[in-house]
């Protein structure tokens, strides 16, 4: 090989490397619609589940002219708890949140970082030396009373958990990227956020052909510790996700996808558009915690 092809070679190995590191590959899309947790109870939530995902597949198939299959039923419940720095709110302020799920006894943590960035999500440097940790990069597709798009980049990494969560060397422990990046004290407190314990039930099992994918459909409820009979959820959300290891979406499925957000978003009386996202509530749910 010549040396000027040698040296061409080299260029385009680095432009190579330099494009896949300033353009980030979005590998999940998930869309999302709070839901009027008023409409569920805890005795019957099985039974409102399924009338409003009646009502979605019919409006979804008109829609798209395509099918959605499958039928609803309680895939998970699980505790669910956001950790910060009370008064600080440290790991919020910089963007972030620290979630443990614990399900038949295993914990999980979640480091997630956000922005309306796609670049400066994609660069955040979540990524833990646990074995066993996955990462991904998604885009967050929701609304609001006065966006009827609104995108929001998440990066995060779910890494196996041992530990009792309670200071920042926990975090600092599974994610050393963080560590290295914010250098927050490990001795620094972490606190339950709101002291609020959340018990979760996901419903899953149907799935929209939009083409190229299939979106797994979920409805999560999220309950104050354990629920009782005639109690509410506290937030309720209704969400779909396709997935796509190279990001290599067509022009067909992002369309029907969102057609399909759309008619979610027109679920009356189901939706409530008004309402804050999951983490959002958490930390409103004692306004005092961060102050």
């Amino acid at each position: 090989m010549t040396a000027c092809r040698c040296f061409m070679v080299l260029i385009s190995a680095i432009l190579m490397n330099t494009m896949v590191k300033a353009n980030p590959n979005v590998t999940s899309r998930e869309y999302k619609v709070m839901l009027d947790a008023n409409q569920f109870i805890y005795r019957s939530e099985a039974l409102s589940v399924e009338r409003l995902l009646a009502m979605a597949e019919t409006q979804i198939e008109s829609a798209i002219s395509r099918d959605v299959s499958g039928s609803a039923y309680l895939a998970k419940q699980r505790s669910v708890r956001f950790f910060d720095v009370q008064g600080a709110c440290q790991l919020r302020k910089s963007g972030y949140s620290l979630r443990e799920r614990i399900e038949n006894g295993f914990s999980d943590v979640t480091l997630k970082f956000r922005s309306r960035d796609r670049y400066i999500a994609g660069f955040e440097d979540v990524l833990s030396s646990t074995s066993g940790a996955e990462t991904k990069l998604e885009s967050d597709i929701g609304s609001t009373a006065t966006e009827p798009v609104k995108v929001v980049y998440s990066h995060s990494t779910k890494a196996p958990n041992s530990r009792k969560i309670n200071k920042i060397k926990d975090v600092n422990h599974h994610f050393p990227g963080f560590e290295s990046h914010y250098g927050l004290p490990d001795e620094e407190v972490l606190s339950l956020v709101s002291n609020l314990v959340i018990h979760e039930h996901v419903y899953r099992g149907m799935e929209i052909d939009l083409g190229q994918h299939d979106a797994e459909i979920s409805v999560t409820l999220w309950y104050q510790e354990e629920p009782l009979d005639f109690q509410s959820p506290l937030v309720a959300e209704l969400s779909f996700r396709y997935k796509d290891g190279s990001a290599d979406y067509t022009r067909k499925v992002v369309n029907r996808a969102i057609k399909s957000f759309d008619v979610l978003k027109s679920l009356s009386p189901w939706v409530s558009p008004d309402s804050q996202s999951k983490t959002a509530f958490v930390y409103g749910f004692d306004s005092a915690f961060c102050q």
